[in-house]
């Protein structure tokens, strides 16, 4: 006789001490070599002023609004990390994504 199959199995999950959650703006990649999916993930936010200039006031205190900002006009993308996997899995964690988006939307015709 055969062995049987379970009928269940369990996963323990183990928080990484790497472990982060990061705000996601976007998104960029394609296929490997191996004909992985990669996808690189990143934050945008707005250039931090490189200086600024305050008025000092006659009691010594700094004014609360600059008289003067140095400043790139430009969007920074923070490149945060990206990932690696097959299609199969794409694809699984892709219709994951939009479960919850749909049930978002759900949630939020209530409020």
């Amino acid at each position: 006789m055969g062995k049987k199959t379970p009928d269940t199995t369990t996963f323990e999950y183990k928080i990484s001490p790497n472990f982060a959650v990061y705000a996601v703006c976007g998104a960029f990649g394609g296929l490997n070599s191996h004909g992985e999916v990669v996808m690189t993930l990143y934050n945008e936010k707005p250039a931090i002023p490189e200086r600024q200039s305050y008025r000092i006031n006659d009691d010594g205190s700094i004014d609360k609004q600059p008289i003067r900002v140095e400043k790139k006009d430009v969007i920074i993308r923070h490149v945060m990390f990206g990932v690696s996997m097959n299609p199969r899995v794409a694809r699984s964690v892709g219709e994951w994504l939009i479960q919850k988006a749909d049930a978002y939307d759900k949630y939020s015709e209530k409020v």
